[in-house]
């Protein structure tokens, strides 16, 4: 097949298809722009997810006429000006290909005027040509508009969302320039309508607050540590605030967001004794360094940069998180740790309460712990005796979170989470067979405080949730009242509780099971694991023997709802022969 010259404006398409391949894509490449130019105060606007209009106004340094001319063609930038310039970046942009990109798929308009110039000027361009050249009235700054993305490349627009789920696309994109840069006011409106406002604040910490809520805010702990060049500032979130995904979770080079896989692997190093599988922290960190010591060119998008010495900046997260993690701001966070006497622990060994198994005799009563999600145990477990309705007897339980069982055939060691979980789900199952699930009122509802993308996917899923005997009522930007609860789970719920019920519910929403039998397996099941009594949680021996009793009253005592094994069996053969007895 013979070689030809591609003609220019399907070069652009391939160019831009490198850069923009949906609206997300055009909004962060217009407001690093307009952050890059010294803006304090940036308004995004999109119709339609951003497929129909896309606006993006600043009050930076602007443009004159003649630069305004050069900034929609390729390779034109002023951020750099030689191969020294390229080793050390310090701009979001440089690589003068953003604008042109947009032009060659969509109906550009760029309106700017330089500070100190009397006129501004507008510059027209479709589908890559520069149609029209002409004086407009604005203050100093820049405005882009752009119409019609891809209304000539089908192809890409056919393998595009909803407008809804690219709104929420743009909206996440958003709030993580929110907070890479606390010293800019960010505004973002959807249709007309006014989604997320953060007005310019001194510091990230603040920043984090504007963006994850007062709740939230109040969980966090300030990060600022030093290891020669290297700084690292921002916050994390203690024990108590913790996601389900990765989702919330940002690093910060240079004043650029960026993903790192040695970066968060330290991070989930640092929680690996505070927070249990499945579990995450939020994290706002930024890092500091000269830019000489970080390619950012290595990324088509810039999401990814190369440290000249990875070794070093992850010592210098570590060391920082270890610091924090360690400080009196986390430990304060831990005082949720029950001890052995029902009071509240403190201090750097409140997670290690007790190193060795506690056992019961027949006539021992453990304490009762008073934060204890389980009614239903307490209504099961009426008799003062404690035998067991089974042929299986709870003797001990062993790091608060294992119990350990005596079955006719040897020992078996079970899961506490899963045990209940089992169980609870199990019952609420057959209570929305039967008559529906029993609600309890909440004389003051549970106030819970949502993003605006898990806001927005919440709204859409009531109705189904209130089926499921969760009633929510949206109180207003990204703030909910929990008004009804499946009585069966409520007595002991804590607001905390609630909102992380409420935050996994949303993860499963949020994976786009369709309205159907799926969605609500899926929805009960969370419904149960969060409600399920949680590994380092001592329980009274009444309410383990009760609730290992019920376990074998349910179709599968073997597994949870999710597919993970309740009990490990060691037979009474094995114990012989590893004892020498056989």
């Amino acid at each position: 097949m013979p070689i030809v010259r591609l003609t220019e404006e399907l070069a652009g398409k391939i160019a831009a298809g490198e850069v923009i391949d949906r609206p997300v894509a055009v909004v962060k490449e217009l407001v690093e722009n307009a952050i890059d130019a010294g803006s304090r105060a940036i308004e995004v606007e999109i119709q339609g997810g951003g497929l129909e209009r896309i606006v993006v106004r600043d009050d930076g340094e602007g443009m004159a006429r003649e630069d305004l001319v050069l900034c929609v063609e390729r390779h034109t930038t002023s951020k750099i000006r030689s191969e020294d310039d390229l080793a050390a970046i310090r701009t979001l942009g440089f690589r003068g290909e953003a604008l042109a990109s947009i032009a060659s798929v969509s109906h550009l308009r760029v309106t700017s005027r330089a500070q100190g110039d009397e006129d501004a000027w507008a510059v027209l361009v479709v589908a890559g040509r520069t149609e029209k050249i002409a004086p407009e009235a604005r203050a100093a700054g820049t405005t882009v508009d752009v119409e019609r993305l891809f209304f000539n490349l089908p192809a890409r627009a056919k393998f595009l969302g909803a407008p809804r789920t690219e709104a929420l696309h743009v909206h996440r994109a958003v709030e993580r320039l929110a907070l890479t840069a606390p010293e800019v006011s960010f505004v973002l409106r959807h249709d007309g309508r006014e989604v997320l406002a953060t007005p310019c604040v001194p510091t990230l910490v603040d920043r984090a607050a504007q963006v994850y809520g007062a709740e939230v805010s109040r969980g966090l702990i300030t990060l600022d540590g030093r290891r020669g060049a290297i700084r690292v500032t921002g916050c994390v979130s203690g024990r108590d605030v913790k996601r389900g995904t990765r989702r919330d979770q940002l690093f910060i080079v240079n004043g650029r967001a960026v993903s790192d896989r040695g970066l968060g692997y330290v991070l989930a190093s640092a929680y690996g004794g505070i927070l249990r599988p499945g579990s995450f922290p939020i994290a706002v960190i930024a890092i500091d360094l000269p830019p000489e010591q970080v390619d950012v060119n290595v990324h088509p998008r810039k999401e990814e940069v190369r440290f000249a010495a990875p070794r070093e900046v992850q010592d210098a997260l570590a060391s920082t998180l270890h610091q924090a993690l360690s400080s009196p701001q986390m430990i304060g966070t831990m005082a949720s740790a029950p001890r052995v006497d029902g009071t509240v622990a403190s201090g750097p060994s409140a997670d290690r309460v007790r190193e060795r198994p506690v056992f019961w005799g027949e006539g021992d009563r453990a304490p009762t712990f008073p934060g204890f999600a389980g009614s239903v145990l307490r209504t099961a477990a009426t008799s003062p005796d404690l035998h067991p309705t089974s042929d299986r007897r709870v003797v001990g339980q062993l790091h608060d979170t294992y119990l350990l069982v005596e079955a006719p055939d040897g020992l078996e060691i079970v899961d506490q989470h899963i045990l209940h979980e089992r169980v609870l789900y199990e019952k609420l199952r057959e209570d929305l067979a039967a008559e529906g699930i029993a609600r309890q009122l909440f004389l003051l509802p549970a106030r819970v405080e949502l993003p605006f993308e898990s806001a927005s996917i919440l709204s859409e899923h009531l109705e189904a949730l209130a089926e499921l005997g969760v009633v929510i009522e949206a109180f207003g930007g990204g703030t909910f009242l929990l008004r009804e609860y499946p009585r069966r789970l409520a007595d002991d719920q804590t607001p905390r509780g609630f909102q992380e019920v409420v935050d996994a519910l949303v993860e499963v929403l949020r994976e786009g099971h369709d309205p159907g039998p799926t969605l609500f397996e899926e929805l009960l099941r969370t419904l149960a694991c969060g409600a399920a009594v949680k590994a380092g949680e001592r329980l009274p021996l009444v309410d383990a023997q009760a609730l290992l009793d019920q376990l074998w009253q349910t179709e599968n005592p073997y597994s949870c709802p999710h597919g993970r094994p309740i009990i490990v069996h060691l037979g009474r053969e094995e114990l012989d022969r590893r004892f020498g007895r056989r």
